[in-house]
């Protein structure tokens, strides 16, 4: 039987771990701790012996189900590198606070809140953050959620937070808002059938290219004699924008690619394919927010926002853009997978670019962040 000691070995130490934080929620005795930017035992337990359920929670070790749970929430059909869905919009919110308080069309905040109100959730497991530094937390009033809109770039266990939200706070209908990563991981603890996870009813996901640590990334900012505490705004488009007092700094992403980790060099998965909506800025106006909606219940909470008049929405066509980055991501992913066999099969740099038929520059980039 599988141990914690095998999940170690296989995920956590090796990089492949997404921090996701499944196996801290699903720990039965708690013994799995946030530690180090890390999920880590401290040390081990009795109860811990014979035990497997931190390793079956762990979805980076079973990626070969997920074609089956997406064909059980989301569908069958012709898949595009944006994934299944049912239609496409942008859109922006009319709620003046939100509107304040939002990084782009404020689709995520007003969605939340909508459901919060309408009964079809009682809170939400959502990021927030002190400073910049990015928090997993539980929302449970409008005020916490307008609190936690805009975007905030670090690893966040997420998942974590589900125990507290369920045994804690007593929530029976959540919405998890997260990266695709975490989408990906609440999906397959509903497939394995974790108590605990039945009480997630609705999940957003955010369009993500890649992630960065936030410790590195705060390091960066500060070298260019910015205090990351004082930047009123982060966003990533084609460069890394940092805003402060009015003005915009604007970085390659090259810059900060030695703060990318490892799981997010191999990711597939930029539309966040197994949310019930998924939500970004790419391929919309500023202001504006692209949203996909993905599910059945995707569509009955986005369907009712619309009839309630709190947001407004128009057609996007064929969001060529956001494919195109999509399927980059794709084909970086599958990439850089290898070139990560490769060397941990014993090749040199100039022996994985001849095998690939990629620059050396391009495998040190992928290696080593430089």
């Amino acid at each position: 039987m599988p141990s914690y000691e095998d999940l170690e070995a296989k995920i956590t130490d090796t990089g492949e771990c997404t921090v996701c934080g499944a196996c801290i929620t699903a720990c039965p005795g708690s013994h799995i701790k946030f530690i180090e930017n890390k999920p880590k035992r401290p040390k081990r337990t009795m109860d811990c012996v014979g035990c497997s359920t931190c390793y079956e929670a762990c979805y980076i070790l079973r990626h070969d189900l997920i074609k089956n749970i997406e064909g059980r929430t989301i569908g069958w059909g012709k898949k595009e590198s944006i994934g299944l869905y049912r239609r496409i919009v942008v859109a922006r919110t009319k709620d003046t606070e939100v509107k304040k308080a939002c990084q782009d069309g404020g689709i995520v905040t007003t969605l939340l809140l909508y459901a919060l109100d309408s009964g079809a959730i009682d809170g939400a497991l959502v990021v927030g953050r002190d400073g910049w530094a990015p928090l997993a937390c539980i929302a449970k009033t409008r005020d916490e959620i307008v609190l936690s809109a805009g975007s905030k770039y670090g690893v966040v266990p997420m998942v974590k937070e589900l125990r507290a939200a369920v045994v804690d706070h007593g929530l029976s209908k959540i919405c998890v808002v997260g990266s695709p990563c975490h989408i990906q991981s609440i999906r397959y603890l509903k497939h394995k059938g974790l108590p605990l996870a039945s009480a997630v009813k609705l999940t957003i996901g955010l369009f993500c290219r890649e992630n960065y640590e936030y410790a590195c990334l705060a390091k960066e900012v500060t070298q260019k004699g910015l205090d990351i505490r004082r930047v009123d705004k982060l966003d990533v488009s084609n460069e890394f924008n940092i805003y402060a007092g009015g003005k915009k700094l604007s970085l390659p992403i090259t810059e900060v690619k030695s703060c990318v980790p490892r799981h997010c060099l191999v990711c597939q998965d930029f539309a966040a394919e197994l949310a019930d909506i998924a939500i970004g800025s790419m391929g919309s106006a500023e202001g504006w927010s692209t949203v996909i909606i993905r599910t059945e219940e995707g569509e009955r909470i986005f369907s009712g926002m619309e009839e309630k008049g709190l947001i407004e929405t128009k057609d996007i066509g064929d969001i060529v853009d956001v494919k195109e980055i999509a399927g980059r991501k794709k084909e970086k992913g599958k990439q850089t997978k290898e070139i990560f066999k490769l060397k941990e099969a014993g090749l040199e740099k100039k022996e994985i670019a001849a095998k690939l038929g990629i620059t050396v520059e391009r495998v040190s980039h992928r290696l080593d962040g430089i």
